[in-house]
C-alpha cells in the first residue's frame, strides 16, 4: 500500500463515523439539551477533533507500517513482522495522540473527563484502537494482494500448461497424416508407380498448406472443407471410383470454427480402415445436423487394417476437450460409421 494524502484523507473521514453514529443515536434518545445550533456546534466541534485525531495516528502509523514492510517483508521472517506491527505501531499511535490528549485537557475543550489520568487513559485506549484497525486494514490489503495476485500468477501458469499440453497434442497431427500418406505411397508404388510418382506431387502441396497453418488452433468450417476437397482428390488419384463423396453445408454454416484438420483426420481414418473396391466402394458424406458438423462413410472394415498409431480420435477428443470444453459424437452400426463434429461459434485466441 504506497502512502498518500489521499489515503490519509480517506481515514480521517473514516474517524468520523463513529461521532455521526453516535449523534444520531443521541438524538434518537433524546439525550441532547440545547438548541438546533448548540447541537450542531456540538457535532462538529466533535467531528473536527475525531477527524484530527484520527489524521494524528494514521499517518505515523501508516508511515511506519510502510517502512516495516520495506525492511522486514512477510516472506522473510513473519515472526518479526508480527511483533513490529502489534508492538511498534500501538507505541507510534499512543506518542502520536498524547500532544493532542493533553492540550483538549488543559485548554477545557473537554467536559467529560475532570481528572488527566482519567482523561489520558481514554484517549491512548482510542489510540490503540485506531491503530489496531489500521494495522488490520493495511495487512489485510496486503494479504488480499497476495492472494490476487497468487490467483493471476496461477491462471498464468495452468494457461501456459493448457498451452503447452496443446502445442503437444497438435504435433501430432503432422506426424499423423505423414505417417498415413507414407502408407499410401507404399501401396500405391507396388500397384502403380505413376499413380505413386501423382500422389506424392498433390501430398506437397497439401503438406505445404499445412506448413503454411501449422500456428493456427482453430479453423473455419470454410477452410476446412477446402482442404479436405484438396485431400479427397489427392486419395481419387488412387482409388478412382472406387471412392466417392458428397459435401451438403450451408453458407451460414461456414464462419463457425473446428479444431485445425479434424475433418480431413475423419475422411482419412474412413480411408484407412474400410475397404474401397469397385464391389465395395467407400461412400463419404458430409453435411450438418443443428450445431453439428456430421460425417458419414459406410462402413466395410478392412480384413487386415494398415497399421494405425492410435493417435486420430483420441486426438481429437483431447483438442475439443482443451479448446471448448465440448466432446464429439462417434456412432458405429452395422452400415455406417457416424462422426459427429460440434461447430464452435466464437473465435478462440491461437
Amino acid at each position: 500500500m504506497k502512502f498518500s494524502l489521499k489515503i490519509i484523507l480517506y481515514i480521517g473521514i473514516s474517524g468520523i463515523l463513529p461521532t455521526v453514529f453516535f449523534t444520531i443515536l443521541k438524538l434518537i434518545n433524546h439525550e441532547f439539551e440545547g438548541s438546533f445550533l448548540y447541537i450542531c456546534g456540538n457535532f462538529f466541534f466533535n467531528a473536527g477533533l475525531s477527524y484530527l485525531m484520527t489524521v494524528l495516528v494514521a499517518i505515523p502509523v501508516m508511515y511506519t507500517l510502510i517502512k516495516i514492510d520495506q525492511h522486514f517483508p512477510w516472506h522473510r521472517n513473519a515472526i518479526i513482522r508480527f511483533a513490529l506491527d502489534f508492538f511498534i505501531t500501538p507505541l507510534v499511535a499512543m506518542i502520536a495522540i498524547t500532544p493532542l490528549a493533553y492540550l483538549t485537557f488543559v485548554s477545557g475543550l473537554d467536559f467529560k473527563n475532570n481528572y488527566l489520568r482519567e482523561h489520558m487513559i481514554n484517549q491512548v485506549l482510542t489510540a490503540l484502537i485506531m491503530d489496531l484497525i489500521l494495522v488490520g486494514a493495511y495487512e489485510g490489503y496486503y494479504f488480499f494482494n497476495l492472494w490476487k495476485a497468487s490467483l493471476i500468477k496461477n491462471e498464468q501458469l495452468e494457461k501456459e500448461n493448457i498451452t503447452s499440453r496443446y502445442e503437444a497434442l497438435k504435433n501430432q497431427i503432422n506426424p499423423h497424416f505423414l505417417f498415413n500418406s507414407l502408407n499410401t505411397v507404399s501401396s500405391l508404388i507396388h500397384e502403380d508407380p505413376h499413380k505413386a510418382e501423382e500422389f506424392i506431387d498433390e501430398f506437397s502441396k497439401i503438406y505445404r498448406f499445412l506448413l503454411e497453418n501449422q500456428d493456427k488452433n482453430l479453423h473455419s468450417l470454410e477452410d476446412e472443407l477446402k482442404f479436405v476437397k484438396s485431400y479427397l482428390s489427392l486419395q481419387q488419384i488412387r482409388f478412382g471410383d472406387s471412392l466417392s463423396s458428397s459435401i451438403d453445408v450451408e453458407a451460414d454454416k461456414l464462419p463457425f470454427m473446428i479444431p485445425m484438420l479434424s475433418l480431413q483426420l475423419l475422411v482419412e481414418n474412413a480411408i484407412k480402415h474400410n475397404q474401397i473396391t469397385k464391389e465395395h466402394p467407400l461412400e463419404v458424406a458430409i453435411d450438418i445436423e443443428d450445431d453439428f458438423l456430421v460425417v458419414k462413410n459406410t462402413l466395410r472394415l478392412r480384413a487386415k487394417s494398415l497399421d494405425s498409431t492410435g493417435i486420430g480420435i483420441n486426438n481429437l477428443n483431447a483438442r475439443y476437450e482443451m479448446l471448448a470444453n465440448l466432446a464429439p459424437v462417434f456412432i458405429k452400426t452395422d452400415k455406417e460409421y457416424v462422426a459427429k463434429l460440434p461447430l464452435i461459434k466464437e473465435m478462440i485466441d491461437d
